[in-house]
Protein backbone atom coordinates (compact mmCIF):
# COMPACT_ATOMS: atom_id res chain seq x y z
CA UNK A 1 0.00 0.00 0.00
CA UNK A 2 1.36 3.34 -1.10
CA UNK A 3 0.21 5.96 1.80
CA UNK A 4 -0.90 9.27 0.07
CA UNK A 5 0.96 12.56 1.18
CA UNK A 6 2.81 10.41 3.87
CA UNK A 7 5.33 13.05 4.82
CA UNK A 8 2.81 15.23 5.37
CA UNK A 9 2.01 13.07 8.56
CA UNK A 10 5.13 12.88 10.37
CA UNK A 11 5.29 14.95 13.58
CA UNK A 12 8.60 17.37 14.39
CA UNK A 13 10.58 16.95 17.67
CA UNK A 14 12.72 20.09 17.12
CA UNK A 15 11.34 23.24 16.15
CA UNK A 16 11.62 24.30 12.05
CA UNK A 17 11.23 27.28 10.47
CA UNK A 18 10.63 28.11 6.70
CA UNK A 19 10.93 30.97 4.53
CA UNK A 20 7.73 32.23 2.49
CA UNK A 21 7.17 30.00 0.23
CA UNK A 22 7.55 32.38 -4.13
CA UNK A 23 4.03 33.16 -4.75
CA UNK A 24 2.75 32.87 -1.47
CA UNK A 25 4.64 35.98 0.15
CA UNK A 26 2.23 37.82 2.53
CA UNK A 27 3.00 41.34 1.52
CA UNK A 28 2.44 42.82 5.25
CA UNK A 29 5.08 40.74 6.59
CA UNK A 30 7.31 40.39 4.21
CA UNK A 31 10.13 39.44 6.22
CA UNK A 32 8.37 36.67 8.25
CA UNK A 33 9.17 33.04 8.63
CA UNK A 34 6.95 30.36 9.91
CA UNK A 35 7.06 27.81 12.05
CA UNK A 36 6.26 24.24 11.13
CA UNK A 37 3.36 22.34 13.09
CA UNK A 38 4.14 18.85 10.58
CA UNK A 39 6.56 17.57 8.43
CA UNK A 40 6.94 19.06 4.69
CA UNK A 41 7.68 17.66 1.22
CA UNK A 42 11.28 18.31 0.95
CA UNK A 43 12.25 18.72 4.20
CA UNK A 44 15.20 16.49 5.53
CA UNK A 45 13.34 15.64 8.83
CA UNK A 46 10.09 14.26 6.67
CA UNK A 47 11.39 10.08 6.50
CA UNK A 48 12.99 10.24 10.09
CA UNK A 49 9.22 11.53 11.36
CA UNK A 50 7.05 9.61 9.83
CA UNK A 51 8.64 6.78 10.45
CA UNK A 52 8.67 7.45 13.96
CA UNK A 53 5.30 7.89 14.14
CA UNK A 54 4.21 4.84 12.03
CA UNK A 55 6.49 2.97 14.55
CA UNK A 56 4.65 4.04 17.63
CA UNK A 57 1.48 3.26 15.86
CA UNK A 58 3.06 -0.33 15.24
CA UNK A 59 4.48 -0.64 18.81
CA UNK A 60 1.04 0.40 20.52
CA UNK A 61 -0.73 -2.45 18.19
CA UNK A 62 1.51 -5.09 20.22
CA UNK A 63 4.36 -5.16 16.89
CA UNK A 64 7.55 -6.19 18.16
CA UNK A 65 10.60 -4.40 15.18
CA UNK A 66 12.77 -7.34 14.61
CA UNK A 67 16.79 -6.32 15.67
CA UNK A 68 18.02 -6.99 12.03
CA UNK A 69 15.78 -4.72 10.02
CA UNK A 70 14.13 -1.84 11.50
CA UNK A 71 11.80 -1.69 8.97
CA UNK A 72 10.01 -5.15 9.31
CA UNK A 73 7.22 -5.39 12.65
CA UNK A 74 5.89 -8.69 13.68
CA UNK A 75 2.90 -9.50 15.77
CA UNK A 76 2.16 -12.79 17.47
CA UNK A 77 -1.30 -13.30 18.84
CA UNK A 78 -1.63 -17.50 19.40
CA UNK A 79 -1.09 -19.54 16.15
CA UNK A 80 -1.67 -15.80 14.21
CA UNK A 81 1.29 -14.10 12.64
CA UNK A 82 1.13 -10.89 11.25
CA UNK A 83 3.80 -8.60 9.18
CA UNK A 84 4.63 -5.01 8.73
CA UNK A 85 7.23 -3.99 6.50
CA UNK A 86 8.08 -0.18 5.38
CA UNK A 87 9.66 0.82 2.64
CA UNK A 88 10.17 4.64 2.33
CA UNK A 89 6.05 5.81 1.81
CA UNK A 90 5.31 1.98 1.16
CA UNK A 91 3.67 -0.61 3.99
CA UNK A 92 3.33 -4.00 3.36
CA UNK A 93 0.70 -5.70 5.94
CA UNK A 94 0.42 -9.77 5.54
CA UNK A 95 -0.65 -12.15 8.07
CA UNK A 96 -1.91 -15.74 8.10
CA UNK A 97 -5.66 -14.31 9.01
CA UNK A 98 -6.48 -11.86 5.74
CA UNK A 99 -9.68 -10.35 7.70
CA UNK A 100 -7.62 -9.67 10.55
CA UNK A 101 -4.70 -8.35 7.89
CA UNK A 102 -7.38 -5.92 6.61
CA UNK A 103 -8.46 -4.77 10.01
CA UNK A 104 -4.64 -3.91 10.99
CA UNK A 105 -4.55 -1.96 7.74
CA UNK A 106 -7.53 -0.18 8.16
CA UNK A 107 -6.97 0.92 11.32
CA UNK A 108 -3.28 2.01 9.94
CA UNK A 109 -4.57 4.09 8.32
CA UNK A 110 -7.24 5.86 9.53
CA UNK A 111 -4.70 6.84 12.74
CA UNK A 112 -2.23 8.24 10.92
CA UNK A 113 -4.26 10.52 8.92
Amino acid sequence: MDVKSVFLNGFLQKEVFVEQPKGFVDAHHLNYVYRLKRALYGLKQAPRAWYERLTQFLVDNDYTRVSVDKTLFIKKNNDELFIAKIYVDDIVFCSTNKPKSNNSLMSCLKSLR
